[in-house]
């Protein structure tokens, strides 16, 4: 169970802030127990806002803790990397692997993508419009988790991870 004011990943990989808790209410979908999130980045405005049944919360979680995230960091070199050589295919295997997965996945989809992009940079090519979109949302949204737990801005957040592998 959340609380109010509980920060929370949200199935779009998002940093949400719980900003209310509404007990038997119905937002069209019937009587339920429903947590009220907002993204992170628009607490201020608070116009785009997630009802989530309060009995469905497996399609949210807890950010990470600086633990957890110290530990993913350092698991970054034995994650397997994967690429799906049709755009199409791989746009909606990556998308649903996002989507579904956790953090693991999340950067075992950064580390997949940066590597092709590094690939195609060799051979004077670059990343597909939809990769390349695809890799600063996922980097954005898991950035922004890290740097709430680690108290770091989010622009510190690459170069952290770097100096931490080189260790």
């Amino acid at each position: 169970m959340f609380n109010k004011d509980d920060l929370v990943i949200n199935k779009k990989g998002q940093v949400c802030k719980i900003i209310d808790i509404l007990f038997d209410y119905d937002v069209g979908m019937g009587k339920n127990d429903y947590y009220v999130l907002v993204p992170y980045s628009s607490l201020d405005n608070q116009v785009t806002k997630y009802f989530i049944p309060a009995d469905r919360v497996g399609i949210i979680r807890a950010i990470l803790t600086k633990k957890e995230i110290l530990k993913l960091i350092d698991s970054i070199p034995t994650i397997e990397e994967i690429w799906i050589t049709n755009p199409k295919i791989r746009k909606a295997k990556f998308r649903e692997l996002y989507d579904k997965g956790g953090p693991t996945d999340t950067f075992r989809l950064i580390k997949s993508i940066e590597s092709k992009k590094v690939e195609l940079e060799k051979n004077n090519k670059v990343l597909s419009f939809t990769d390349e979109n695809f890799l600063r949302e996922i980097k954005n949204n898991i950035f922004q988790e890290m740097a709430i737990a680690l108290k770091m801005d989010v622009s510190e957040i690459e170069n952290f991870i770097k100096k931490r592998l080189k260790s």
